[in-house]
Protein backbone atom coordinates (compact mmCIF):
# COMPACT_ATOMS: atom_id res chain seq x y z
CA UNK A 1 0.00 0.00 0.00
CA UNK A 2 2.84 2.33 1.39
CA UNK A 3 4.56 1.40 -2.73
CA UNK A 4 1.42 2.11 -4.34
CA UNK A 5 1.34 5.48 -2.85
CA UNK A 6 4.26 6.68 -3.29
CA UNK A 7 4.67 5.62 -6.86
CA UNK A 8 1.50 7.57 -7.18
CA UNK A 9 2.19 10.70 -5.49
CA UNK A 10 5.64 10.82 -5.39
CA UNK A 11 6.86 9.36 -8.29
CA UNK A 12 3.51 10.70 -10.20
CA UNK A 13 2.87 7.13 -12.26
CA UNK A 14 -0.22 6.26 -13.39
CA UNK A 15 -2.50 3.77 -11.42
CA UNK A 16 -1.97 1.56 -14.81
CA UNK A 17 1.96 2.06 -14.89
CA UNK A 18 1.87 1.46 -10.73
CA UNK A 19 -0.66 -1.64 -11.10
CA UNK A 20 2.03 -2.99 -14.17
CA UNK A 21 4.93 -2.57 -11.89
CA UNK A 22 3.12 -4.25 -8.76
CA UNK A 23 1.66 -6.96 -10.79
CA UNK A 24 -2.06 -6.21 -9.49
CA UNK A 25 -4.74 -4.85 -11.12
CA UNK A 26 -5.80 -1.21 -11.84
CA UNK A 27 -8.87 -1.25 -9.66
CA UNK A 28 -6.48 -2.82 -6.63
CA UNK A 29 -4.40 0.31 -6.90
CA UNK A 30 -7.07 2.69 -6.72
CA UNK A 31 -8.44 1.14 -3.73
CA UNK A 32 -4.59 0.65 -1.63
CA UNK A 33 -4.65 4.27 -3.06
CA UNK A 34 -7.91 5.38 -1.22
CA UNK A 35 -7.10 2.97 1.66
CA UNK A 36 -3.74 4.89 2.19
CA UNK A 37 -5.35 7.92 2.47
CA UNK A 38 -8.35 6.55 4.75
CA UNK A 39 -5.94 5.30 7.36
CA UNK A 40 -3.72 8.26 7.48
CA UNK A 41 -0.39 7.10 5.37
CA UNK A 42 -0.67 9.68 3.20
CA UNK A 43 -1.51 12.99 4.30
CA UNK A 44 -2.80 16.05 2.26
CA UNK A 45 -0.98 19.27 2.81
CA UNK A 46 -1.96 22.61 0.88
CA UNK A 47 1.11 24.73 0.62
CA UNK A 48 -0.88 28.13 1.20
CA UNK A 49 -0.48 30.16 4.23
CA UNK A 50 -4.07 30.50 6.15
CA UNK A 51 -3.52 34.45 5.62
CA UNK A 52 -4.54 34.09 1.91
CA UNK A 53 -7.87 32.98 2.58
CA UNK A 54 -7.84 35.68 5.61
CA UNK A 55 -7.48 38.13 3.12
CA UNK A 56 -9.59 37.20 0.73
CA UNK A 57 -12.52 36.94 3.70
CA UNK A 58 -11.49 40.59 4.83
CA UNK A 59 -11.95 41.88 0.72
CA UNK A 60 -14.99 40.30 0.81
CA UNK A 61 -16.51 41.73 4.08
CA UNK A 62 -14.99 45.28 3.38
CA UNK A 63 -16.35 45.53 -0.03
CA UNK A 64 -19.81 43.77 0.22
CA UNK A 65 -18.33 40.94 -2.25
CA UNK A 66 -19.83 37.80 -2.90
CA UNK A 67 -15.83 36.07 -3.70
CA UNK A 68 -12.52 36.72 -3.82
CA UNK A 69 -9.55 34.49 -5.38
CA UNK A 70 -6.12 36.01 -4.47
CA UNK A 71 -2.85 34.71 -6.14
CA UNK A 72 0.45 35.22 -4.80
CA UNK A 73 2.54 37.87 -5.79
CA UNK A 74 5.03 37.28 -8.84
CA UNK A 75 8.00 38.40 -9.83
CA UNK A 76 7.21 40.05 -12.78
CA UNK A 77 4.66 41.64 -14.91
CA UNK A 78 3.88 38.83 -17.29
CA UNK A 79 3.69 35.83 -14.98
CA UNK A 80 1.35 38.38 -12.87
CA UNK A 81 -1.16 38.53 -15.67
CA UNK A 82 -0.71 35.14 -16.29
CA UNK A 83 -1.58 34.18 -12.36
CA UNK A 84 -4.67 35.70 -13.12
CA UNK A 85 -5.66 35.08 -15.51
CA UNK A 86 -5.42 31.48 -14.55
CA UNK A 87 -7.52 32.37 -11.28
CA UNK A 88 -10.08 34.25 -13.38
CA UNK A 89 -10.73 31.47 -15.95
CA UNK A 90 -11.45 28.80 -12.71
CA UNK A 91 -14.14 31.66 -11.70
CA UNK A 92 -15.86 32.31 -15.09
CA UNK A 93 -16.20 28.90 -15.26
CA UNK A 94 -17.91 28.98 -11.91
CA UNK A 95 -20.16 31.53 -12.86
CA UNK A 96 -20.97 30.53 -16.64
CA UNK A 97 -24.93 28.97 -17.04
CA UNK A 98 -26.86 27.90 -19.75
CA UNK A 99 -28.92 30.27 -21.67
CA UNK A 100 -26.87 33.30 -20.23
CA UNK A 101 -25.11 36.27 -21.88
CA UNK A 102 -21.44 37.21 -20.33
CA UNK A 103 -19.74 40.62 -21.76
CA UNK A 104 -16.47 40.95 -21.88
CA UNK A 105 -14.14 43.62 -21.76
CA UNK A 106 -10.11 44.32 -22.97
CA UNK A 107 -6.74 44.12 -22.11
CA UNK A 108 -3.60 41.98 -21.87
CA UNK A 109 -5.55 40.25 -18.22
CA UNK A 110 -8.12 39.72 -19.89
CA UNK A 111 -6.81 37.81 -22.38
CA UNK A 112 -4.53 35.81 -20.05
CA UNK A 113 -8.05 34.42 -18.47
CA UNK A 114 -9.31 33.58 -21.96
CA UNK A 115 -5.62 31.88 -22.84
CA UNK A 116 -6.32 29.83 -19.92
CA UNK A 117 -9.53 28.00 -21.20
CA UNK A 118 -7.45 25.14 -22.11
CA UNK A 119 -10.34 22.73 -24.15
CA UNK A 120 -14.06 22.86 -24.02
CA UNK A 121 -17.16 23.12 -21.67
CA UNK A 122 -20.18 24.03 -23.26
CA UNK A 123 -23.19 25.54 -22.02
CA UNK A 124 -26.73 25.77 -24.26
CA UNK A 125 -27.92 28.90 -25.15
CA UNK A 126 -24.95 30.78 -24.31
CA UNK A 127 -23.77 33.89 -25.64
CA UNK A 128 -20.94 36.18 -25.52
CA UNK A 129 -20.85 40.12 -26.22
CA UNK A 130 -18.44 42.29 -26.65
CA UNK A 131 -18.34 45.18 -23.57
CA UNK A 132 -17.28 48.02 -25.56
CA UNK A 133 -15.88 49.55 -29.03
CA UNK A 134 -11.97 48.41 -29.82
CA UNK A 135 -8.99 49.67 -30.04
CA UNK A 136 -7.34 49.43 -33.74
CA UNK A 137 -3.84 49.54 -32.96
CA UNK A 138 -3.85 47.02 -29.49
CA UNK A 139 -1.40 44.39 -29.35
CA UNK A 140 -3.00 40.79 -30.73
CA UNK A 141 -5.68 39.21 -28.58
CA UNK A 142 -6.77 42.38 -26.35
CA UNK A 143 -9.51 43.97 -28.04
CA UNK A 144 -12.62 42.92 -26.73
CA UNK A 145 -14.37 41.34 -29.69
CA UNK A 146 -11.11 38.67 -29.49
CA UNK A 147 -11.65 37.92 -26.16
CA UNK A 148 -15.50 37.48 -26.64
CA UNK A 149 -14.86 34.86 -29.36
CA UNK A 150 -12.15 33.11 -27.30
CA UNK A 151 -14.52 32.61 -24.73
CA UNK A 152 -16.89 31.99 -26.86
CA UNK A 153 -15.22 28.98 -28.59
CA UNK A 154 -14.33 28.01 -25.12
CA UNK A 155 -18.23 27.68 -23.77
CA UNK A 156 -19.74 26.88 -27.19
CA UNK A 157 -21.43 30.26 -27.27
CA UNK A 158 -22.11 32.41 -30.58
CA UNK A 159 -20.15 35.46 -29.78
CA UNK A 160 -21.02 39.09 -31.09
CA UNK A 161 -18.48 41.77 -31.74
CA UNK A 162 -19.03 45.40 -31.38
CA UNK A 163 -17.83 47.48 -34.46
CA UNK A 164 -16.74 50.51 -33.44
CA UNK A 165 -13.94 51.78 -31.85
CA UNK A 166 -13.51 52.36 -27.93
CA UNK A 167 -13.83 56.53 -28.50
CA UNK A 168 -14.89 58.65 -31.23
CA UNK A 169 -13.58 62.40 -31.01
CA UNK A 170 -17.45 63.88 -31.85
CA UNK A 171 -20.92 63.79 -30.03
CA UNK A 172 -21.91 63.57 -34.06
CA UNK A 173 -20.09 60.42 -34.91
CA UNK A 174 -21.06 59.07 -31.36
CA UNK A 175 -24.58 59.83 -32.13
CA UNK A 176 -24.41 57.94 -35.42
CA UNK A 177 -22.79 54.89 -34.21
CA UNK A 178 -25.63 54.60 -31.78
CA UNK A 179 -28.38 54.30 -34.04
CA UNK A 180 -26.46 51.78 -36.18
CA UNK A 181 -28.56 48.39 -36.00
CA UNK A 182 -25.34 46.37 -35.86
CA UNK A 183 -23.79 48.38 -32.82
CA UNK A 184 -27.51 48.76 -30.61
CA UNK A 185 -28.18 44.64 -31.30
CA UNK A 186 -24.34 44.66 -29.44
CA UNK A 187 -25.22 46.98 -26.63
CA UNK A 188 -28.46 45.52 -25.81
CA UNK A 189 -26.59 41.77 -25.42
CA UNK A 190 -24.72 44.01 -22.93
CA UNK A 191 -27.29 45.40 -21.09
CA UNK A 192 -28.97 41.98 -20.70
CA UNK A 193 -25.73 40.21 -19.79
CA UNK A 194 -25.93 38.08 -16.63
CA UNK A 195 -22.17 38.48 -15.83
CA UNK A 196 -20.08 40.91 -16.93
CA UNK A 197 -15.94 40.76 -16.60
CA UNK A 198 -13.90 43.49 -17.26
CA UNK A 199 -10.34 45.08 -16.07
CA UNK A 200 -8.94 48.21 -14.78
CA UNK A 201 -7.08 50.86 -16.46
CA UNK A 202 -4.99 53.44 -14.59
CA UNK A 203 -4.52 57.11 -15.23
CA UNK A 204 -0.44 57.23 -15.11
CA UNK A 205 1.52 58.42 -18.13
CA UNK A 206 2.36 55.22 -19.25
CA UNK A 207 -1.23 53.76 -18.70
CA UNK A 208 -2.45 51.65 -22.43
CA UNK A 209 -5.21 54.26 -22.73
CA UNK A 210 -2.49 56.84 -23.25
CA UNK A 211 0.24 54.63 -24.36
CA UNK A 212 -1.57 53.97 -27.62
CA UNK A 213 -3.10 57.87 -28.33
CA UNK A 214 -6.67 57.23 -27.51
CA UNK A 215 -6.14 59.99 -24.28
CA UNK A 216 -3.94 62.71 -25.40
CA UNK A 217 -1.77 65.25 -22.49
CA UNK A 218 -4.39 67.27 -22.58
CA UNK A 219 -7.05 65.28 -21.79
CA UNK A 220 -5.47 63.40 -19.38
CA UNK A 221 -5.22 66.74 -17.54
CA UNK A 222 -8.81 67.61 -17.95
CA UNK A 223 -9.24 63.95 -16.53
CA UNK A 224 -7.41 64.40 -13.70
CA UNK A 225 -8.83 68.30 -13.05
CA UNK A 226 -12.04 65.95 -12.95
CA UNK A 227 -10.95 63.41 -10.24
CA UNK A 228 -10.44 60.57 -12.69
CA UNK A 229 -7.96 57.75 -10.99
CA UNK A 230 -8.93 55.26 -13.89
CA UNK A 231 -11.23 53.56 -16.12
CA UNK A 232 -13.20 50.26 -16.80
CA UNK A 233 -14.33 49.59 -19.87
CA UNK A 234 -13.54 52.91 -21.69
CA UNK A 235 -15.41 54.99 -18.91
CA UNK A 236 -13.42 57.24 -16.09
CA UNK A 237 -14.37 57.17 -12.63
CA UNK A 238 -13.46 59.08 -9.41
CA UNK A 239 -12.24 58.14 -5.93
CA UNK A 240 -15.55 56.86 -5.33
CA UNK A 241 -16.48 54.82 -8.21
CA UNK A 242 -18.76 57.92 -10.00
CA UNK A 243 -18.61 58.71 -13.65
CA UNK A 244 -16.42 61.68 -14.45
CA UNK A 245 -16.82 64.65 -16.69
CA UNK A 246 -14.67 63.65 -19.87
CA UNK A 247 -13.26 66.26 -22.44
CA UNK A 248 -15.32 66.99 -25.53
CA UNK A 249 -13.11 64.73 -27.62
CA UNK A 250 -14.04 61.87 -25.90
CA UNK A 251 -16.90 60.16 -26.06
CA UNK A 252 -16.99 56.35 -25.39
CA UNK A 253 -18.73 53.59 -27.62
CA UNK A 254 -20.78 51.06 -25.00
CA UNK A 255 -22.71 50.58 -22.55
CA UNK A 256 -22.73 52.94 -19.22
CA UNK A 257 -21.39 52.38 -15.47
CA UNK A 258 -25.04 52.87 -14.02
CA UNK A 259 -26.01 49.65 -17.38
CA UNK A 260 -22.76 47.64 -15.94
CA UNK A 261 -23.68 48.30 -12.47
CA UNK A 262 -27.43 46.35 -13.01
CA UNK A 263 -25.91 43.72 -14.31
CA UNK A 264 -25.89 41.11 -11.60
CA UNK A 265 -22.82 39.49 -11.57
CA UNK A 266 -19.60 41.36 -12.40
CA UNK A 267 -16.16 40.03 -12.00
CA UNK A 268 -13.28 42.22 -12.20
CA UNK A 269 -9.77 40.90 -12.71
CA UNK A 270 -6.65 43.59 -11.99
CA UNK A 271 -3.64 43.63 -9.81
CA UNK A 272 -0.51 46.00 -9.75
CA UNK A 273 0.29 49.23 -7.80
CA UNK A 274 -0.39 51.27 -11.12
CA UNK A 275 -4.35 50.23 -10.87
CA UNK A 276 -4.76 50.36 -7.19
CA UNK A 277 -6.82 53.28 -7.12
CA UNK A 278 -8.91 52.38 -10.16
CA UNK A 279 -9.49 49.24 -8.37
CA UNK A 280 -9.98 50.67 -5.07
CA UNK A 281 -12.49 53.00 -6.95
CA UNK A 282 -14.28 50.40 -8.35
CA UNK A 283 -14.84 48.46 -5.28
CA UNK A 284 -15.89 51.05 -2.78
CA UNK A 285 -18.60 52.58 -6.00
CA UNK A 286 -19.95 48.94 -5.77
CA UNK A 287 -19.20 48.42 -9.69
CA UNK A 288 -18.05 44.36 -8.32
CA UNK A 289 -19.39 41.64 -7.25
CA UNK A 290 -16.37 39.41 -7.89
CA UNK A 291 -12.84 39.92 -7.65
CA UNK A 292 -9.50 38.26 -8.75
CA UNK A 293 -6.63 39.76 -7.73
CA UNK A 294 -2.84 39.61 -6.15
CA UNK A 295 -1.96 39.18 -1.88
CA UNK A 296 0.17 42.58 -2.47
CA UNK A 297 -2.78 44.57 -4.05
CA UNK A 298 -5.38 42.81 -1.07
CA UNK A 299 -3.07 43.89 1.42
CA UNK A 300 -2.62 47.57 0.10
CA UNK A 301 -6.76 47.79 -0.18
CA UNK A 302 -6.94 46.86 3.20
CA UNK A 303 -4.16 49.42 4.30
CA UNK A 304 -1.99 46.81 6.19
Amino acid sequence: MARAAWLYYAEELTQSQIADKLNVSRSTVIRMIQRAREIGLVKISIGVPSDTFELERDLENMFGLRKVRLVPEAVNDQMQRRWLGQAAAEMLIELARDDSIIALSWGSTMQAMADSLQGSTAHKGMMTVALNGGLHNASRGTNPHEVAEQVGQFFGAISHSLYAPVYVRTEATAAGLYRDAGVQEALNLARKAGLVVFSFGGIQENATMLKLGYVTPDEREFLLRNGAVGEIAGRWIDRDGVSVRTPATIHPIGITLEELKRIPERLAVAGGQEKLNAIRAGLKGGLVTHFVSDERTAHELLGR
